[in-house]
């Protein structure tokens, strides 16, 4: 039985392994669509900091794969400076944002909800796919 436990979750690695770029890139491509296309801004030059920092984990002990933005590090407001990393996945998936500072897309904008945008487009092309929105 172990022999057969042990062919199942190399199988599961396998395919998991042969899509992770695939995944990787449809959860970019929800993160294009529900925040970058949104709208274009006048004022500065985008860094693309949030859509390049996604990445992609398989737990080999588990068979699950993870994908990611790992944006919250030194993330820094242009309005006041301060150290805003924590929060940048909240204000785009569930509460959007208002600095104070002024008007406009940059400093008031609303949730974006990517995260249900990336689901819906994993969960189209790999529909047997098990796919779990996690939210920290």
């Amino acid at each position: 039985m172990d022999a057969l436990r042990a062919e199942f979750q190399a199988q599961v690695e396998m395919y998991l392994k042969s899509i992770q770029s695939r995944v990787e890139a449809l959860f970019k491509q929800g993160i294009d669509e529900s925040i970058y296309q949104y709208y274009t801004p006048v004022e500065y030059k985008r860094s693309y900091m949030f859509l390049n920092s996604v990445k992609a984990h398989i737990d080999l002990a588990t068979g699950k794969m993870y994908v990611y933005s790992d944006i919250n590090t030194g993330y820094y407001s242009a309005v006041t400076g301060e150290d805003v990393s924590d929060s940048i996945s909240t204000w785009l998936q569930r509460t959007g944002h208002y600095d104070g500072k002024g008007s406009g897309q940059y400093h008031s904008y609303q949730k974006r909800g990517y995260l249900q945008r990336c689901y819906e487009l994993i969960h189209n092309e790999f529909p047997d796919l098990e796919v779990e929105i996690i939210e920290e």
